[in-house]
């Protein structure tokens, strides 16, 4: 086979791939990957970190029922998010929603095609001869051919990808929280962390991870994010003694590490000890400052 058959053939290659795409965007039902998408994007009540999607739990297959039932009825995603948090005790958004669009994935086979005719117009400009039929083919040819090989599977490779992302969750493609499956917070990055607290801000069981992320900026000497979050559950009408004493005193700390505000420091520790008396932690830095 000559080198203009095989780069047509490789050309022909692109178009068929970007048929084939075309066909499963033109196909495609959006009603299973909507509940999967959703259902990824709510914890179970019950389960240690896991989205009702994994959970085997039945509450989860209730909420994912009703997920369907919404989803038929016509509802948006945001209006069965919202029932979901409002009907279930528990239930935290994992994923918060983003400005997502399908708009790359319906350009990926006209991507493809234009690829292929900037291809045709190239090879018009630099036209291949057949080789001779004894001699073995020029390296510069081979080199086209390998190069040529190089475009046709990377644009396959890359088309593939972008449609694997977005069939996954075709409402936002940018979405990486929605695998959210840890057992414990020591597997959750701290950006994770701060998306899971944004989309949960009204959430009175977010205070605990509130905490866990203050803790990891405080450890760090990280006081400026540690800040906004102690702050945030002290605050909180709903968090519990506990936590509001935890708050404190590491409020206490840095208003005397950071700052050296000693009246600030021992207010914020006594306001935890008269919280909770048998506070050691509080103790210890009052003691520390007092010194």
């Amino acid at each position: 086979m000559s080198e203009r058959a095989r780069n047509l053939a490789s050309v022909a290659a692109i178009f068929v791939m970007a048929g084939l795409l075309g066909t499963l965007v033109l196909t495609y039902s959006p009603e299973q990957d909507r509940l999967e998408s959703i259902a990824t994007r709510i914890m179970c009540p019950i389960c240690q970190g896991e989205s009702i999607a994994n959970s085997p739990a039945e509450m989860a297959q209730d909420m994912k029922d009703l997920i369907a039932e919404r989803i038929a009825e016509g509802a948006t995603d945001q209006e069965i998010i919202d029932e979901l948090l409002a009907s279930y005790s528990g239930a935290l958004l994992l994923d918060p929603p983003t400005s997502g669009s399908t708009l790359p994935l319906w350009l990926a086979p006209l991507g493809a095609l234009a690829l292929g005719v900037v291809v045709i117009l190239w090879w018009k400009r630099h036209p291949g001869t057949d080789p001779p039929p004894v001699e073995e083919p020029q390296g510069r040819s081979k080199l086209r051919m390998a190069l040529g090989t190089l475009v046709v599977v990377g644009s396959f490779v890359g088309i593939v990808l972008l449609a694997v992302s977005f069939f996954q969750n075709p409402e936002n493609p940018n979405a990486g929280l929605a695998a959210l499956d840890a057992e414990d917070l020591a597997d959750i990055s701290n950006d994770t962390m701060e998306a899971v607290i944004a989309a949960n801000l009204d959430n009175p069981q977010i205070n605990g991870m509130r905490l866990a992320l203050a803790e990891r900026y405080f450890e760090a000497g990280d006081y400026r994010a540690a800040f906004p979050h102690y702050f945030a559950v002290a605050s909180s009408p709903q968090a519990t003694d506990d936590e509001v004493a935890a708050a404190l005193i590491r409020l206490g700390w840095m208003a005397w590490d950071g700052n050296r505000e000693l009246e600030s420091a021992v207010g914020l520790f006594d306001q935890a000890l008269a919280m909770d008396p048998s506070s050691s932690t509080a103790k210890y830095f009052k003691g520390l400052v007092l010194w």
